[in-house]
């Protein structure tokens, strides 16, 4: 699959639209969060990691947004959602949700019309957050506060 911009574009539209001061940062590909944090010169807790998950029963997504130095604990998850059959979505259901290959989701389901759920752990770490906007080679930066103002995300704890 190929990187699409258009994800990328409606970030940079949604930050510019509410006046929010962020920065962004151009660099090689990546496809973890160490190589994510690493690239961009920032620890590994700061990085927003955006987990795109199914209801296998209700067909629905949901994406979980946490610190990327965290796990998922899928027995909390599915016991909050009251969901047996929550499972990762695989690479086709996510580039055909977000127009973006796996890695590169940015934590706002909003631009994809689904609920976004954040653990404490991203807002626990510190006031900046960093992810990849819709592109393995862009990552933009922000404050913790800005995200939560724009995306209003369901504070859950869904990590362990």
């Amino acid at each position: 699959m190929q990187e699409n911009t258009q994800t990328f574009e409606a970030i940079q539209q949604l930050l510019n639209s509410n006046n929010i001061q962020f920065k962004l940062l151009i660099h090689e590909p990546t496809k973890t969060s160490e190589e994510s944090a690493k690239v961009r010169g920032v620890s590994l807790d700061s990085g927003a990691k955006a987990m795109l998950l199914q209801n296998k029963k209700t067909q629905l997504f949901i994406l979980c947004v946490m610190s990327a130095s965290k796990k998922l604990s899928w027995k909390l998850i599915r016991k909050l959602l009251d969901c047996k059959q929550l499972d990762l979505a695989n690479e086709q259901q996510v580039y055909e949700l977000t127009k973006c290959v796996t890695g590169a989701v940015p934590p706002f389901g909003s631009l994809f019309k689904i609920q976004t759920y954040l653990d404490p752990s991203l807002i626990t770490q510190g006031d900046q957050i960093n992810f990849n906007a819709g592109l393995r080679t862009h990552s933009v930066a922000m404050t913790i506060q800005d995200y939560i103002k724009i995306e209003n995300p369901i504070q859950l704890q869904f990590c362990e």
